[in-house]
Order: C-alpha cells, then sequence, then structure tokens
C-alpha cells in the first residue's frame, strides 16, 4: 500500500508541476495563494489544529481557550482551509498563531508542517489528509482526531482506502467522535481507539453582556419586545414581512431584528420592507433611541449581540431547504428558539433541544401562531430559554474529555 501510495504522490507532485500555472491563476483570484507558498510560526512542539473553516473554528474555540488557560507555556497554530475560518481563528487569542493551509500535495504539506515544527496534531472533524498523515507517521508525531464526525456518504469513499489509512495512521494516537454512528465508522476505518465525547458545539464560550446597557446601544428602548432572525436566507424576510402587520396589531411594541446570513444580499431585503421603517446596523449611532421598527444587520461577526438583547429567536435557514443554522448561540443566552422544520445541517442539535424542550420546531403556517404564543405566555418563553441552556450544560463534558485527551499527549 505504501509503495502505491509513493507512486501516487509522485504523479500528484508531477501533476502540480504540470498544471502549476492555472492553479496559481486560480489561487490568485481567490485570494489563497498561501496554500501553495506555505507559511507557519515555529511553535517549537507546541499544537497544530488542523480545521477546515468557519464551524471548526467556532467548535475548538473554547477547548483552545481552555488550553491557554491550563498551559500558557503551550504554542498552538491553528490551520485553515478558507479565508473566513482564517480570520475566525486570529481573533481567539493574540497568543496563538493562525495561517492558511497548504494544497495536500507533499512537498508543500512537508514544507508547512516543517515550519510549524508540531508536538502534537489535532484533526477537526473529518480532514482526512493523507501527506498529513504521512508526515505524522513519518517523524512520529501524535495525531488526534477531535471532534470527529464521518457521515455515511464520506464513510462509503473512506472505507475503500481502509488499507491506505491504516497504513498511514501509525501517529494516531485516538479518535473521539460526536456520536455512536461516527464511532462506527472510524473504527471500520482506522482501527484505532474510538472514544463517543459528545460535540465540542455544546461548549460554547460566548461573549457574555450587559444586556440593558446591550438594548441601548443597539437603539432599543426598555420596553421593546425584540424579535430576532438570525442567519435569515431567501424567501424568509418575505416570510416574517407577511405576518409583520399582524403582529404589530397585536404586539404594538414589537421590534424586528433580521441579520442576514449573506449581507451581499442587504440592497435585496431593503427592497422587501421598503413600506416598512427600517435602519440598517452600519449606520447606527450608538445609544440613541430609535423608532424604526425593523433593524436589518447588513454584516457579520455581531449576530450573537443580537441573540444577547432579543427576547426571542427564530434561527434561519430552516424555513425553506436550506438545512438550518446554529441554534445553540440563542440556547446560550437563555432564549427561547423557534425553528423551521429544515434543520438537517444541525439535526444533533435541535433533537437534544427537543428531547429537553428547549426550542419550538415550527412551519411557514403556524410560525404566527407560535410566535404570538411565546409573546403572549412570558412564562413558557422563559421555561423555554432556561431549557435550552440547560441542554447546553448536559452535553458540555466533550470539552473536558478532549482537552484531557489533549493533555495526555503533552506529558
Amino acid at each position: 500500500m505504501k509503495a502505491i501510495f509513493i507512486l501516487f504522490n509522485a504523479l500528484l507532485e508531477a501533476l502540480f508541476i504540470l498544471f502549476y500555472p492555472i492553479v496559481y491563476f486560480i489561487l490568485r483570484l481567490r485570494n489563497y495563494l498561501p496554500a501553495i507558498k506555505a507559511e507557519g510560526k515555529d511553535t517549537n512542539k507546541g499544537i497544530l489544529f488542523h480545521a477546515a473553516s468557519m464551524g471548526e473554528v467556532n467548535s475548538i474555540r473554547p477547548l483552545v481557550l481552555a488550553l491557554l488557560e491550563k498551559h500558557p507555556d503551550t504554542s498552538i497554530c491553528i490551520t485553515t482551509s478558507t479565508i473566513t475560518g482564517l480570520k475566525l481563528a486570529k481573533g481567539i487569542s493574540p497568543r496563538i498563531s493562525a495561517c492558511l493551509s497548504v494544497l495536500d500535495v507533499p512537498h508543500l504539506r512537508k514544507k508547512q508542517l516543517s515550519m510549524i515544527n508540531p508536538g502534537l496534531i489535532c484533526i477537526i472533524e473529518t480532514e482526512i489528509w493523507l501527506n498529513l498523515l504521512f508526515w505524522a507517521s513519518l517523524h512520529n508525531v501524535p495525531v488526534l482526531f477531535l471532534n470527529a464526525r464521518m457521515s455515511a456518504k464520506s464513510f462509503g469513499k473512506y472505507i475503500k482506502l481502509a488499507n491506505l489509512l491504516r497504513s498511514l495512521s501509525k501517529s494516531i494516537v485516538e479518535i473521539h467522535v460526536q456520536s455512536e454512528d461516527d464511532a462506527k465508522r472510524f473504527e471500520k476505518v482506522f482501527r484505532k481507539p474510538v472514544y463517543n465525547s459528545g460535540n465540542l458545539k455544546y461548549a460554547l464560550k460566548l461573549n457574555n453582556y450587559d444586556q440593558v446597557k446591550k438594548r441601548k446601544e443597539w437603539g432599543f428602548v426598555t420596553d421593546d419586545f425584540i424579535l430576532c432572525w438570525g442567519s435569515s436566507r431567501p424567501g424568509e424576510e418575505a416570510l416574517v414581512l407577511s405576518i409583520l402587520p399582524h403582529l404589530l396589531k397585536l404586539i404594538p411594541n414589537l421590534k424586528l431584528i433580521i441579520a442576514i446570513r449573506h449581507p451581499q444580499r442587504t440592497n435585496e431585503i431593503l427592497g422587501l420592507f421598503n413600506q416598512v421603517p427600517y435602519r440598517l446596523y452600519s449606520s447606527m449611532v450608538s445609544d440613541h433611541a430609535y423608532e424604526e421598527i425593523v433593524l436589518v444587520v447588513d454584516c457579520l461577526g455581531v449576530l450573537e449581540q443580537a441573540y444577547a438583547i432579543c427576547d426571542l429567536a427564530i434561527v434561519g435557514g430552516s424555513f425553506f431547504d436550506f438545512g438550518g443554522h446554529n441554534p445553540l448561540e440563542p440556547a446560550y443566552y437563555a432564549k427561547a428558539i423557534i425553528m423551521g422544520g429544515y434543520y438537517q445541517s444541525c439535526r444533533d442539535s435541535v433533537k437534544r433541544l427537543l428531547l429537553g424542550k428547549g426550542i419550538v420546531v415550527s412551519d411557514n403556517i403556524k410560525l404566527e401562531q407560535d410566535i404570538l404564543l411565546l409573546v403572549q405566555n412570558a412564562d413558557l418563553r422563559i421555561s423555554l430559554g432556561k431549557n435550552a441552556k440547560q441542554v447546553l450544560l448536559n452535553n458540555s463534558l466533550a470539552l473536558e474529555k478532549q482537552l484531557h485527551a489533549i493533555e495526555g499527549c503533552l506529558r
């Protein structure tokens, strides 16, 4: 198997050289040239986390912060596969370094890993790269899979490469997965110690805000009932607009925050709301009381603040077939949550919240009814929020277990 892998790498290098001008052009267009230049700061046998994008980086944020607190002398580097993931990684702490991951071409992988010089590599979720594993095996650098998951579709692909992956897995110490299904799949592919440690996403470590002060900063007054629609997707703005007039008749102090998932859609959204008084977050003056009914959040990075100050959260991407977005952020702030029926991208979170009576799953027809119920029944609304927060607390052991695994490799 290793002979085949060596031949594969030789072919990969040849193709890289042959098509280098095209690769360079494409990566330059995408502002991703570091993928072939190789960047990285020497960690002096510290820890390398490889996390693909924003979701993976978000999931390890509390883990990285816990490591910095318990082991302040340990050097940490995060590599990501996207620009957005890189920006997020750099914002975790000034005490860590972060850079874009190179393509999984042998000489590029060797160059970057030699520059970073890790003593431990932590691979997050499903980032299985052959030359990353090969380098670790060659240099006896221990590897941990953390928050690992493998879909049935991915399993079908990886099981065909099982013999090759096992030949490259000498350095894999442990695999910590999110669920029993993931455990079964990883065991069949790697035949390494696998532990169902739970999902790091439940170990959220968001900012805590003075809600009275933050509401004032955002231009709201004490009596406003704030409904926040987070990460709205096409069709959802029109949906809330269709029920808004009737809601306002019954809830005269209602204010609506629309946090668009993709801010480039702002002009499209403003066209929809041209008959409703609205204001833009980007043109907002702090601490000024506004009378407009709708606040359109036309930038990224402030959704958690919107969830923190709202009275009721609606999680977007779930009323039309977009898979749904993360309901755990409003849960962190103990907010009552409404979500549509399209939540396949966060099925586990919604399932746990439903079991814990911490979320209402609605649809386009009964959304107005569900909103009114929670507005008019404060006890139910508060109970839902507390239950949602408790679900997070009940599933927060994933952080402790995976931190312990890292510490075991540091000894």
